[in-house]
């Protein structure tokens, strides 16, 4: 009796297991979260402090993957000082939607060569990390250069410019109901390199409230470790 009992139970118990992951108890408290962080990005100001901005396209391919939950792409033309500056500001509510989208994979994917003579390196803002890329695309007979200043804020509290951290999340399955979030700025080549501090320190001030209303989740990181990238 026991035995005819046994698979019929561990079906149940699967089926139970299934239904509680499905239905998470703290599934309107991580809508509300959601909701909070969209707020915060939508509410990233179009004009702010001599900047300028105009929402500007994103490739199809890449709003696909993403599946954002809420998105910012802005160009800031500077009035006084006559240079752009490109925001990217989005957040998934899965964070392995953002596992596809980062600069070494979507640039490239894009027709963007890196730089091989400038490996990628960290940029310290504030106290925060941000990865420095470097691309290069030409185009018949005009060649442009760019780079990307990049870092992501994880429900974790953490901040980090490591795609390895987005991973260890996606790698919980409760946790990966927060997703995560991106920050990109694009300087293009020909503003001067001694003109990219105030401009990061400018354009990291208006996506700030973003960075802190990700990380106000406070989840307790438990992931194992993995590949840096």
């Amino acid at each position: 009796m026991i035995s005819r009992l046994a698979i019929p139970f561990s079906l149940i118990t699967l089926l139970v297991i299934g239904f509680v992951r499905a239905n998470p108890q703290n599934a309107e408290l991580i809508n509300e979260y959601h909701i909070r962080v969209a707020a915060a990005i939508n509410s990233i100001p179009t004009d702010f402090e001599g900047w300028v901005g105009q929402q500007v396209p994103l490739p199809q391919s890449a709003t696909s993957l993403l599946r954002p939950n809420a998105l910012v792409a802005r160009q800031y033309i500077n009035r006084d000082k006559s240079v752009i500056a490109t925001l990217m500001v989005v957040q998934c509510r899965d964070a392995r939607d953002m596992g596809g989208h980062y600069p070494p994979v979507c640039y490239p994917a894009n027709g963007w060569l890196g730089f091989e003579e400038t490996p990628e390196w960290n940029y310290t803002l504030q106290g925060q990390e941000m990865r420095v890329y470097g691309f290069r695309r030409v185009a018949g007979h005009v060649e442009r250069e760019i780079t990307i200043y990049s870092l992501f804020a994880l429900p974790t509290g953490e901040v980090t410019n490591l795609m390895r951290d987005v991973r260890k999340l996606s790698a919980n399955y409760e946790f990966r109901k927060y997703g995560a979030a991106q920050l990109q700025v694009m300087i293009n080549g020909e503003v001067d390199q001694d003109d990219h501090a105030w401009i990061l320190e400018d354009m990291y001030k208006v996506a700030h409230p973003v960075i802190e209303a990700v990380i106000d989740a406070r989840l307790e990181q438990t992931q194992s470790e993995g590949d840096d990238s």
